[in-house]
């Protein structure tokens, strides 16, 4: 196995006390590490919280191009049953592992399902010829720019990739489509986190993501976060609405 980018993109597992757990996953070239502040204020509040490192992710974008969509969607899949002991299960994750989790939730039996920025329109118009563009160029790199504006503390989480293999946007736009579908058979307590100046994904997913997922959805708007809002300073907005949805009977 290719070595680690930071031992904090590892996965990691905090064990707690009220018999419930949430699988949190990171998205399309992202990390565990995303998740440490939000599992700790979860497991604080009682809750087991696994966040599995997809495969192929936190090490390199050419170990990243080795794997498909669905080992990615298998990775999540393997976290769920290492906590399937317990009563209730909850599904939450950021961009593409919002995706994973509506499509895992009725198959594994979620009590709950959360995304946070899901692409269901994607800024970057070069995602959507990927399908094509995989045969010509193995990847693109992310165009330079300044660490986001994060606090001192969150920017230790950040561990940006310097892009991302063609094939594998590929495979996340057949994800996007595969989760579109799964959406419509949901009737789950769901939530759908949405920045409106995020700069990877169109806010208008938010509408389209919670219309499929049917009157049991809420949308939490948020106003000034990047994409990856859960280390950006909106983030405590998150933490509530999730511990409110967990709390769902």
């Amino acid at each position: 196995m290719t070595e680690l980018m930071n031992p904090l993109a590892a996965s990691f597992r905090h064990n707690g006390s009220n018999g419930e757990a949430v699988v949190l996953i990171h998205g399309f070239t992202g990390v565990p590490a995303h998740f440490r502040p939000l599992a700790a204020t979860l497991h604080e509040a009682g809750y087991t919280v696994i966040v599995p490192r997809l495969a192929g992710h936190g090490t390199s974008v050419t170990d990243l191009a080795g794997t498909r969509g669905e080992d990615w969607v298998e990775s999540a899949r393997q976290a769920v049953i290492e906590v399937s002991d317990h009563e209730r299960i909850h599904l939450g994750g950021l961009s593409m592992g919002g995706l994973i989790s509506v499509l895992l939730a009725e198959s594994v039996g979620a009590a709950t399902v959360a995304t946070i920025n899901s692409p269901i329109i994607v800024r970057n118009k070069q995602f959507y010829v990927s399908p094509i563009a995989r045969y010509f160029k193995a990847h693109i790199d992310w165009p330079e720019t300044d660490p986001p504006d994060l606090e001192p503390g969150m920017l230790k989480y950040w561990l940006p990739y310097p892009g991302f293999p063609t094939k594998g946007a590929a495979d996340l736009l057949a994800i996007v489509r595969r989760a579109l579908r799964a959406a419509r058979k949901l009737a789950i307590p769901s939530l759908v986190v949405q920045s409106r100046t995020d700069e990877t994904v169109d806010p208008r997913s938010a509408r389209i993501l919670a219309n499929l997922l049917g009157d049991r959805c809420r949308i939490l708007w948020l106003d000034d976060s990047i994409h990856v809002a859960v280390l950006d300073h909106e983030r405590d907005k998150i933490t509530e609405a999730l511990l409110e949805q967990l709390a769902s009977p």
